[in-house]
């Protein structure tokens, strides 16, 4: 460490969940002296489907200024926090200049830290103390920072760890829209089988007598699916999330909310590679299920409209907010069937009936 190096953080806090609340309160004092810290409930987004293992390594080895540990008898017990603190361990044992910054709740002992070493005593401190001396630590080593956010819904991890952090104006619907925009990307391989009409045999044949009842009830389940995408746009589901008037949001909630609404998306996309992907004793009931299986077609469609709609607002959200554009953040998507695809369905579905009764 040459002491030029650049970090994302100026301190990464490492803590048991049962000293949180402490830890909280750090963290929102140093926020207001825009000190970057790296807290884990301001990058759950970002540490969404990452390694945690290499993420953490990542975090506590390379990525922060300091690292301050809270020591607790919690501390020195639990899996994840020895394993943040190996890692901070050997950081600093790699260069001469001080990294880690122990702050004491308790007398615990953390192994590998020096009896030697200084500390801030939480008790005695408390919050103001603990914000002080991590202030005091930093000194010119804080430097004012630009901001990173570039006006557009966030794309990547890293963009939405710069949202999370920096909370521009309408923060909760930049993020929502960037993670709706990653939660389809996602799915874009079973979406491009979807378009070419794509599954891949799961060895299930339904027998001739059962075949439309096997179908009657794929049907019934696509309707559990719509219902649960109006309860995901519900007024009390997106003020939950976004916060109503005046409230800030809840990242957690907003995650939440975009990991349903396209796992959602997803389930239309399961099942109608679920029809297709069964075979069929009478051809007229594969004729039908082939045509059932295109009723998803149209919800799919507007599923995705939506997100990119969405997504095409947030990026040009910013400049309209300095431009101090009036902003309508409305949003709503309709889900329908597209209606000459049910008539081929009910074509088919007469047609079947047509022969049943011919072969009586």
């Amino acid at each position: 460490m040459t002491g030029t190096e650049t970090y994302d953080y100026d301190i990464a806090v490492s803590f048991a969940g049962e000293d949180r609340e402490l830890v909280r309160d750090v963290v929102t004092e140093l926020k207001e002296h825009d000190v970057s810290v790296f807290f884990d409930e301001d990058s759950t987004a970002e540490m969404w489907g990452e390694n945690l293992v290499d993420f953490l390594q990542a975090i506590y080895s390379r990525r922060a200024r300091y690292a301050v540990i809270f020591i607790s008898r919690h501390y020195v017990t639990k899996k994840w926090t020895t394993y943040e603190r190996k890692a901070a361990q050997d950081r600093a044992f790699q260069q001469s200049a001080p990294y880690i910054l122990p702050v004491r709740i308790d007398d615990s002992e953390l192994p590998g830290l020096l009896s030697t070493i200084g500390y801030v005593d939480a008790g005695f401190a408390g919050v103001p103390g603990i914000v002080d001396a991590v202030l005091r630590k930093l000194g010119n080593h804080a430097p004012a920072r630009a901001p990173k956010f570039d006006g557009r819904a966030p794309r990547t991890p890293e963009a939405v760890a710069v949202v999370l952090s920096e909370r521009p104006p309408c923060w909760e619907f930049l993020l929502y829209g960037g993670l709706l925009h990653r939660g389809i990307a996602d799915l874009e391989e079973k979406y491009r089988d979807h378009v070419i009409e794509f599954a891949s045999h799961n060895g299930q044949v339904i027998a001739e007598n059962d075949g439309l009842s096997w179908l009657g009830n794929k049907l019934t389940s696509v309707s559990a699916i719509v219902a649960n995408l109006e309860r995901v746009l519900s007024d009390e589901a997106q003020n939950a999330a976004f916060g109503r008037p005046g409230e800030p949001g809840d990242p957690g909630r907003i995650i939440h909310l975009a990991n349903r609404l396209t796992g959602i998306y997803g389930e239309l996309l399961d099942w109608a590679a679920g029809i297709r992907a069964t075979g069929f004793d009478d051809e007229a009931i594969q004729h039908l299920a082939i045509a059932e299986a295109r009723l998803a077609d149209l919800p799919i469609q507007q599923l995705r409209g939506f997100v990119e709609d969405y997504l095409h607002e947030m990026d040009g959200l910013t400049a309209k907010l300095h431009a101090d554009e009036k902003v309508n953040l409305t949003f709503s998507v309709k889900i329908e069937m597209d209606p000459e695809k049910l008539e081929a369905y009910h074509s088919a579905l007469r047609a079947y009936g047509t022969m049943r009764f011919r072969n009586s």
